[in-house]
């Protein structure tokens, strides 16, 4: 009895609950969020279509000329053909969401894959094209579904903000605030237009107002992700990638790293005690044992994401050189406002201090062990970021890291020489 017990524990594991971990978290396939380099958000819906909400949400949707993502369920579709074209014909895009809702979990691998190859046919059969996205219901896989999904040429989206529009009990007010104070650039945002009884009716009510708030904190709003945000990588890339994201949130949370609400910051920054011999900088300021200085470090998930919206990489320099500019002034103005007049300077390791000019940048040659390691930091960003991943590793130039001082007057003068 106890084996028989233990093999089906086994047999389930490798079924549904190691492919449907990989799937939400690391595999290479699924799209989590969107372009976080700017303030964009993305509205998904869930569950339709319905007769009337569908309808409604189009409407509010085109008031306010945004576009999102319907992932519509086939026998809905069925029943409701007119809605499946009202969403094309409005400009929004549609997704596959099964036929029936059910738990993919537990599905047998054939019904597991009729139920988006038969969505899949019922879309054709009504507006002549497939669906443009395909999001399983409640985000669950098991192993026959993941075997599909990666012979797919369509991407997989998930979400990384669920409204909870579909909960009961929920006030309208706590739909609108979980979205509008909860939402980060990138978001992919889930909500409902086709849940039992009326459910759906809070989310037309409340729509407008979320979208009000949005823009209000400066968001796009759209439900294009586009090809351009989603990016192929090999098992080992994204296991790295995965071991290193990690590794950069436990960084954040046991650190005093200041990382500020703005989408357009490619900097954060930590405030540190100099402990080493003293140096003097270029403008005569004298950094000494005990003085505080500021430490500089780039977001390089947003830095990555910057080459993606240019068709140059001249264009991707700028835009990179206007950001860093822009965030050193942002962190001035922030050692203004919190009285941090005794901060001396600025520091940091990189390669890009050339973009800023040498004449008020002071650089120092690392000692060998330092340069070891950032050379090997260097190597899993670039593994990581860029699109060739491993494959840069072997064509890249090599480029020679230097430790950055820069004092707080030239600061300023560099921020006041290239501001625009």
């Amino acid at each position: 009895m106890m084996f028989i017990l233990i093999l089906i524990l086994v047999l389930l594991l490798v079924y549904c609950v190691i492919p449907d971990l990989w799937f939400r978290y690391a595999s290479p396939r699924v799209l989590r969020r969107g372009n976080s380099s700017r303030r964009y958000v993305y509205f998904t819906f869930d569950d339709g279509p319905h007769p009337v909400y569908t309808l409604q949400i189009i409407n509010i949707l085109k008031k306010y000329d945004v576009r999102a993502i319907f992932f519509v369920l086939g026998k809905k579709a069925e029943k409701f053909p007119q809605s499946i074209r009202s969403i094309k014909d409005s400009g929004n895009f549609i997704g596959n969401h099964g036929y029936s809702h059910r738990p993919i979990w537990m599905l047998p691998p054939g019904i597991a894959v009729k139920e988006f190859e038969k969505t899949d046919r019922i879309i054709f059969d009504l507006i002549g094209e497939r669906a443009s996205y395909i999001r399983p219901p409640w985000g669950g896989v098991n192993l026959g579904l993941v075997r599909f999904l990666n012979k797919e040429d369509r991407q997989v989206v998930l979400w990384t903000l669920d409204s909870k529009d579909w909960q009961r009990g929920v006030s309208e007010e706590a739909v609108i605030k979980r979205v509008v104070e909860g939402v980060k650039p990138g978001d992919v945002i889930l909500f409902h237009d086709g849940r039992w009884d009326n459910i759906s009716e809070r989310t037309v009510k409340v729509l407008p107002r979320i979208i009000e708030g949005l823009r209000d904190r400066g968001y796009e709003i759209t439900g294009d992700l586009g090809k351009e945000t989603y990016e192929r990588s090999g098992i080992l890339r994204t296991l790295v990638k995965t071991i290193w994201e990690l590794w950069d949130r436990l960084f954040y949370i046991v650190t005093d790293t200041i990382k500020l609400d703005d989408p357009y910051m490619v900097l954060s920054f930590s405030i540190n005690r100099y402990k080493w011999k003293p140096i003097y900088l270029k403008d005569g300021t004298l950094i000494k044992r005990g003085d505080r200085f500021l430490e500089i470090h780039f977001l390089n998930d947003i830095i990555s994401n910057i080459p993606k919206t240019h068709k140059s990489p001249m264009g991707a320099g700028k835009e990179i050189k206007d950001r860093l500019i822009y965030s050193f002034d942002r962190i001035l103005k922030y050692i203004e406002e919190n009285d941090l007049n005794d901060v001396k300077a600025f520091h940091g390791v990189t390669v890009l201090y050339r973009m800023l000019g040498l004449d008020n940048i002071d650089t120092f040659d690392l000692n060998i062990f330092t340069r070891f390691f950032v050379n090997l930091y260097e190597k899993l960003i670039l593994v990581i970021y860029h699109p060739e991943g491993f494959k840069r590793l072997r064509h890249r130039r090599k480029l020679s890291p230097k430790s950055i001082w820069i004092s707080r007057n030239a600061m300023r003068s560099i921020v006041k020489r290239y501001r625009r």
